[in-house]
């Protein structure tokens, strides 16, 4: 039969569960508000020490961390506060503090009139800027430019631009983009999760008459994300694609890729060692081109370039592959047993080699005597066997002009080396530019 002390056992085991839950339970809590005091005591410091550094916009940059703290639990890091901030964010909240700051005299409204919405700490943040700043309203997709990572002031400008009421057809630093009327009015309504300079992509796409997937895919994987140098060119390729839409997505990449490659990235990298600095077809277009022709181009290129002549076959090495030769003569004279030539360099390794020896940057030229924009040529002297190089004479084949001539480490000619050169201009006909 069981004792009293026995049938008392269990209840006294849940009790000291009970207890041992209890006592946890305070532990963590206590812990958990240390750890949200010493979170509070390093961000105090930071934002101190931060401020420290501001010169000129420190009290207005104080007024801001004020109004965020006495409205908000953005930066104030409380137990059980809705809203706080992440640590890794807290930072990014603060230089925007900064360079809200200093852009203080665009205020419309003072921090300490802010309505605070009850939302995420970054939706609050932009009803902040909206409150300072906006006399019109101004895209949600803007706000991000004053709390942004990859900092850039033209977003920021950009932004009070608008808030003022002006167009972003107005505003000046688009770089190269053509704004019309209808991509302004898209880049009003662009989606709230892009980057100002990727809603720009997106509404010339749009406006052009692609769709939201087209847009998304090249911002988010070519690099079409950001305006480009050759904006005419791209727009072209972005026709392109809506024209022969639906491309699957690996092939829109692709098509850009390559194409991005072909016409501007230097042949070096695409079509290998030696084959010079300059795009491997820098005139490359897509006009009169179906798709079915561009996968064929795509797949058959090196072999089409090598067909043309444009690029050298396997077995002959880029150095030496030679540029067609001009319609200009060469010279050659003979005085007391010294001979005068004045000679054309037709390969990429004869214009290093001139160069290097004459130590100027004439190799820089590769990519121009390729494609027959200019032609470099050699004068020196020789005596028996060995020739020795005196100038280095840059002439422009179509308007046959000498645009420039250069002695070794950029010197002038000689009396000497400038009567063979104005000798053979007579000859055939040349003309000096004036700073030659």
């Amino acid at each position: 039969m069981p004792t009293a002390r026995m049938m008392l056992l269990p209840e006294r085991c849940a009790y000291i569960v009970d207890l041992s839950v209890t006592l946890i339970s305070c532990t963590d809590t206590m812990a958990s508000q240390q750890q949200k005091h010493h979170a509070a005591c390093r961000l105090d410091d930071f934002i101190a020490r931060y401020a420290c550094s501001l010169r000129g916009v420190r009290n207005h940059f104080w007024q801001l961390i004020h109004a965020i703290r006495a409205k908000t639990c953005i930066l104030s890091p409380r137990v059980g506060a809705p809203y706080v901030a992440k640590p890794t964010d807290t930072e990014r909240i603060i230089k925007a503090c900064e360079r809200i700051a200093r852009s203080r005299r665009k205020w419309e409204r003072l921090p300490e009139t802010w309505s605070v919405p009850e939302a995420s700490p970054f939706v609050q943040m932009r009803s902040l800027v909206q409150h300072l700043f906006d006399q019109y309203p101004v895209p949600n997709f803007m706000a991000p430019v004053w709390w942004s990572e990859h900092y850039k002031d033209w977003g920021m400008q950009l932004y009070l631009h608008l808030a003022t009421g002006q167009s972003v057809r107005q505003f000046s630093s688009l770089y190269s983009f053509r704004m019309t009327k209808r991509i302004a009015a898209l880049f009003m309504q662009a989606p709230d999760d892009l980057h100002p300079i990727e809603t720009l992509r997106w509404s010339q796409v749009r406006a052009l008459g692609g769709d939201d997937r087209l847009a998304r895919i090249l911002i988010r994987k070519t690099c079409l994300w950001t305006p480009r140098e050759d904006e005419e060119f791209w727009e072209s390729v972005i026709r392109f694609l809506i024209q022969n839409a639906p491309i699957a997505t690996e092939e829109i990449v692709e098509i850009v890729r390559f194409i991005h490659e072909q016409r501007f990235k230097p042949a070096e990298k695409t079509w290998g060692p030696g084959a010079g600095d300059g795009p491997v077809q820098p005139d490359f277009s897509l006009r009169g081109r179906s798709l079915m022709s561009l996968r064929r181009h795509m797949v058959h290129w090196r072999s089409e370039l090598i067909e043309k002549g444009m690029m050298p076959p396997p077995h002959v090495n880029p150095l030496d592959f030679p540029w067609q030769r001009s319609n200009i003569g060469s010279f050659q004279c003979e005085e007391e047993g010294t001979v005068w030539t004045i000679e054309e360099l037709l390969t990429p390794r004869q214009l290093h080699n001139e160069g290097r020896i004459m130590d100027h940057c004439v190799a820089d030229y590769i990519s121009d005597c390729a494609r027959r924009k200019t032609t470099i040529w050699s004068l020196g002297i020789q005596k028996g066997k060995r020739r020795r190089r005196k100038l280095t004479i840059e002439v422009l084949p179509k308007s046959k002009l000498i645009s420039q001539a250069s002695g070794k480490h950029n010197c002038e000619a000689s009396d000497s080396v400038q009567d063979k050169l104005n000798r053979w201009a007579a000859q055939e006909g040349l003309k000096f530019s004036e700073t030659a």
